[in-house]
């Protein structure tokens, strides 16, 4: 089963005049052996942004696209999604607390290769 490991959100830019926010998320995958020898293996890539809330439940606040990516023949795959988002989104704590804590949340499904199916030809018979 993959792992990830090392992953870290970042806030690249905030212009303060078009009220948007620029955030990248990036991360290590290492596959295990059985993973690394599967020849056509994909993985499905899930990031969602959430809002620290304590002691409240912590609050969705964002989902980045859907992507998929390929296996690397040595077991790690390196990872990076930039995205920007109006500031409102990452602004989830409101007045009066004036320190918003963001984190990313990242999931990795396997998307086993479709294998092949053949159709043999029709026979007539009566039984």
């Amino acid at each position: 089963m993959a792992t990830i490991n090392t992953l870290r959100l970042e806030l690249i830019e905030h212009d303060h005049n078009r009220h948007t926010a620029t955030v990248r998320v990036s991360y290590r995958v290492l596959l295990s052996a059985v993973e690394r020898n599967m020849t056509g293996l994909r993985f499905r890539e899930k990031i969602q942004l959430w809002g620290a809330d304590s002691p409240d439940a912590d609050d969705f606040l964002y989902e980045f696209s859907t992507s998929s990516f390929p296996t690397e023949a040595d077991g790690v795959v390196n990872r990076e999604r930039t995205v920007t988002v109006g500031d409102d989104v990452l602004d989830e704590d409101g007045w009066p607390r004036p320190t918003d804590e963001v984190y990313a949340k990242v999931w990795v499904d396997p998307l086993l290769p479709v294998s092949d199916y053949g159709t043999s030809n029709t026979i007539e018979h009566r039984f």
